[in-house]
């Protein structure tokens, strides 16, 4: 593998990473967050498939942008996303604005199946497995990082958390604009329904947890 895609993939693992840590922050804490506003045990509830409802209309929506105007774009789009439902999280007053930010962020929240397809644009047969393992692991690694830090900030009040959040996202939206090359499909009218399928389920199941 060239340096060119070694740092592209290398790039891609920790805007990954970043983007797992601050899901992490916040997903441990939502039932407890939303408690707060007088929500009830089947609102919370509601609120945790708020989520992945929204990923499952967006979701091949945004694999469908990522391949018409390319993975960069798309990936800026879903971490801008992410962003903006951060900062409505922590600022929000009431119960319904909790809900609309679990909203945008499943909207937005593409980037795991575009970063998947990054990978597929970038590597061969024999490379891909192992590439693909790197998401996995910032996957995993973001996962255990974000709610250990979430859990701690939470003392200082449950908006923490989520403002800390938005400016990890923040940065990570520069570091893809500055650090990740734009990548393109071999094949554009490549649909990639497996990578959609691998980035909804984790994401559902987290998100639902109390």
């Amino acid at each position: 593998m060239d340096k060119f895609k070694q740092r592209s993939l290398l790039s891609l693992f920790f805007v990954v990473l970043a983007d797992m840590i601050g899901f992490g922050f916040i997903i441990p804490l939502l039932p407890y967050y939303a408690k707060q506003f007088g929500a009830s045990d089947v609102l919370i509830g509601i609120l945790g498939a708020t989520y992945p409802l929204g990923q499952i209309f967006a979701a091949p929506l945004i694999g469908r942008l990522s391949d018409k105007f390319g993975r960069k774009k798309a990936l800026l789009l879903s971490v801008g996303g992410t962003f903006a439902s951060l900062l409505m999280l922590g600022f929000a007053k009431s119960l319904g604005m909790i809900f609309l930010s679990r909203l945008l962020d499943g909207l937005t929240g593409g980037n795991i199946t575009v970063a998947q397809s990054y990978i597929s644009d970038l590597t061969d047969e024999k490379s891909r497995a192992r590439s693909l393992g790197l998401i996995g692991a910032a996957f995993g690694l973001g996962f255990i990082i974000g709610p250990a830090f979430g859990g701690y900030l939470s003392r200082f009040g449950f908006s923490v958390p989520a403002f800390v959040a938005a400016g990890i996202a923040f940065a990570n939206l520069i570091m893809i604009a500055a650090l990740l090359p734009e990548s393109r499909p071999t094949d554009p009218k490549r649909v990639a329904f497996t990578e959609f399928e691998g980035s909804v389920s984790p994401h559902f199941s987290a998100d639902t947890e109390p």
